[in-house]
């Protein structure tokens, strides 16, 4: 048997889930010298294809296929390396390896190549060569360079700005499979920018990028179900998706989710499956979610009461910058909870969440007869 069908049954092993076959042929044959062997056990050793995910091995075999100038190699080689990942992080050899894919003519180098000029990494910020390796590829249908180069003329970097051609990249980005410039598109569509506004084609091009699996658009069509936009409203349908999207680890989608267990919409109401995905999404920084999982300890509804745990959540949720937990601070000095009284330290938290326009603080204040601060402009 030739190289050619000894590969050839290794990538049907792989495709049949035979990963343990595929990784005896690989590996004869990269140690060999083969580099699309070598290539393949990088993969594997990537993704934890039939092995432990292991990053240095990964980056041991796509060096062996680099060296040989296989240009998918070299992407994901200069990836890791962009990274750190499975090696030091280095912008010189990551830039030297997306060059030498994009100098070959691969699109996803080219692609690579143009955002290390349009971040400034290991080369002067050059939004023209950004916009220029972009265009490369974008020409090859790559569909992440289509929306790189439509943001690029979106903003005038490098190029003439014009929204027109901007929005005929993201629809050549639609046109090759993109949940990213589906849901771009309509995000477009839903406030009419650019674009004709209408729900419509907003719920079916996010309908399309949430059944390949794209999270974002799978919390954008829960919410057109919970409000009726673009669909018949069917709350129920609002939470299988944001469950869909919640498991994945979606922080909104746990988020929304929890907001329907917390009162009951398309869901029974079920206070401790609520505390359950606001914790989830405010381990990931959700600031909100933290805002309400306080409110919950605070008041004991899902949770046992503790007014110790509600005031160190309210305090995470206001670190990252939620005004209404700066308000529910203010309440518990206020009526002591947990702490003594201290109704200036109350008047305090209250008039700088007013300031930032919390109308539950603005609320407080005139309920205490104090001064309404002046809104600063963000």
């Amino acid at each position: 048997m030739d190289v050619t069908e000894e590969m050839k049954k290794g990538c049907d092993f792989c495709t049949e889930g035979n990963w343990a076959e595929a990784m005896k042929i690989f590996t004869r044959l990269a140690k060999k010298g083969v580099r699309e062997a070598q290539f393949n056990l990088g993969l594997m050793f990537a993704d934890g294809c039939g092995v432990d995910r292991d990053f240095k091995k990964a980056a041991k075999w796509y060096t062996k296929s680099a060296d040989q100038d296989m240009v998918e190699a070299q992407v994901n080689l200069g990836a890791l390396y962009c990274e750190g990942i499975g090696v030091k992080k280095d912008l010189a050899k990551a830039y030297a390896l997306f060059e030498s894919a994009a100098n070959n003519g691969y699109a996803l180098g080219q692609f690579r190549l143009g955002l290390m000029y349009e971040n400034g990494w290991n080369v002067e910020q050059d939004y023209s060569q950004a916009a220029a390796w972009y265009r490369s590829a974008a020409d090859q249908d790559q569909a992440d360079a289509c929306l790189a180069l439509a943001r690029s003329y979106g903003c005038g970097w490098g190029v003439t700005k014009s929204e027109t051609t901007a929005l005929n990249l993201i629809e050549q980005a639609v046109k090759l499979e993109s949940p990213i410039a589906m849901e771009l598109l309509a995000t477009l569509y839903y406030y009419g920018e650019g674009v004709p506004k209408s729900l419509t084609k907003a719920y079916e091009l996010n309908r399309k990028a949430a059944e390949k699996g794209y999270t974002p658009s799978q919390v954008a069509i829960g919410m057109m179900y919970m409000d009726g936009e673009g669909v018949e409203a069917c709350p129920e349908l609002g939470v299988t998706w944001f469950r869909i999207a919640a498991v994945q680890g979606n922080p909104d989608a746990q988020f929304n989710l929890a907001i329907a267990y917390d009162f009951g919409k398309g869901v029974e109401q079920d206070y401790a499956q609520a505390a359950k995905w606001y914790a989830m999404a405010g381990d990931q920084g959700n600031a909100d979610a933290l805002c309400n999982l306080g409110d919950m300890f605070e008041n004991g509804r899902g949770v046992k009461q503790d007014f110790d745990k509600a005031f160190q959540i309210y305090s995470d949720s206001a670190m990252k910058g939620s005004w209404l937990a700066v308000c529910s601070l203010g309440d518990m000095y206020l009526k002591g909870e947990g702490r003594p009284a201290d109704k200036a330290k109350a008047i305090q938290l209250y008039t700088e969440a007013a300031k930032h326009g919390c109308e539950e603080a603005v609320d407080e204040l005139n309920a205490l007869g104090e001064t309404i601060p002046e809104i600063i402009e963000e």
